[in-house]
């Protein structure tokens, strides 16, 4: 599991891309190789065009080679190490999720992808390693496709950004497929692992649909999903477009909408039912989702 309070650098991603256009692409080699253990807020997939390196993530070694391509997903502690003797060239691409697409719906029907690039990282087992070997085939696509991206974000010709998009897209199916012909033919425990996470996940925030009205706390919902708190709320934001107090939010405006076209409850009593102990928290945070006061609301439901 991940620290809030790591003893290792964060890379914040605004820091390292660009906020309009959060995406990046390198080629990366021995005397280019980040050897520094850190994380960062963006995911990361890499794939070895040549050669072999190592790899350190969550405090273990892999050894990667040609054809080999491999998640670093948000805050997970990870390095680069050459292996004696030998060269290799590595594609990085880093990017937010909202590079591909601005409302998340894309990654939301891609379930496969995601279980590749966030849930499974997150099983820190020695027979769970965290990439996928591309069939040859295969690598010759991805290959291509990395070309075309490094090309269009080179020479940034008119356009460039949608065909970054669209190109990346296809990298994110692609890793996506391979990664179901990949998990079945792991065993029933293997898959088993990463469904017990993937149903944390989902079950916490069924928790949230239920315990609004609780004084709900990121860490303890996290808890729920088995993550920790900045990675359940960068999850969040994947998944359901929002982070954990925006979908919080909704989903007590949401019941509060209820109550007050259903019942004759005051508007501080419904405050109090859907978990703000405050009155005019809860008039500002109605306002800002609605557009109009609760009082207003409530009349022209009526």
């Amino acid at each position: 599991m991940m620290l809030d309070y790591p003893d290792y650098p964060i890379y914040a991603y605004k820091e390292m891309l660009d906020e309009e256009f959060p995406f990046k692409i390198e080629i990366r080699q021995p005397s280019t190789m980040n050897r520094i253990l850190h994380a960062h807020e963006h995911l990361q997939l890499c794939y070895m065009m040549s050669g072999s390196c190592l790899h350190w993530a969550s405090g273990r070694q892999y050894v990667l080679t040609k054809g080999d391509l491999f998640s670093i997903p948000p805050f997970q502690e990870h390095r680069l190490e050459p292996r004696e003797a030998m060269d290799f060239v590595m594609v990085q691409v880093d990017f937010m999720p909202h590079a591909v697409n601005e409302n998340f719906r894309d990654f939301a029907q891609m379930p496969t992808f995601i279980d590749f690039a966030y849930i499974r990282p997150l099983i820190s087992e020695t027979d769970l390693l965290p990439k996928i070997t591309l069939p040859a085939a295969t690598q010759t696509v991805v290959e291509n496709l990395l070309s075309v991206l490094l090309t269009e974000w080179k020479e940034r010709e008119e356009g460039y950004r949608l065909a970054i998009k669209a190109e990346l897209l296809k990298l994110l199916v692609i890793t996506g497929r391979q990664y179901k012909r990949y998990s079945q033919t792991q065993s029933q425990q293997e898959r088993q692992k990463v469904a017990i996470h993937r149903e944390a996940f989902f079950e916490a925030i069924t928790y949230m649909q239920t315990h609004y009205n609780e004084d709900l706390h990121l860490d303890v919902v996290a808890a729920k999903a088995l993550m920790a708190p900045s990675y359940f709320s960068h999850m969040l934001k994947l998944t359901k477009g929002k982070s954990y107090i925006e979908l919080l939010s909704a989903i007590r405006m949401q019941a509060s909408m209820e109550l007050l076209t259903g019942t004759d409850l005051s508007i501080t009593e419904i405050a109090t039912r859907v978990g703000y102990n405050h009155i005019s928290h809860f008039n500002r945070t109605f306002k800002k989702h609605t557009g109009v006061t609760p009082g207003d609301y409530r009349k022209h439901q009526i």
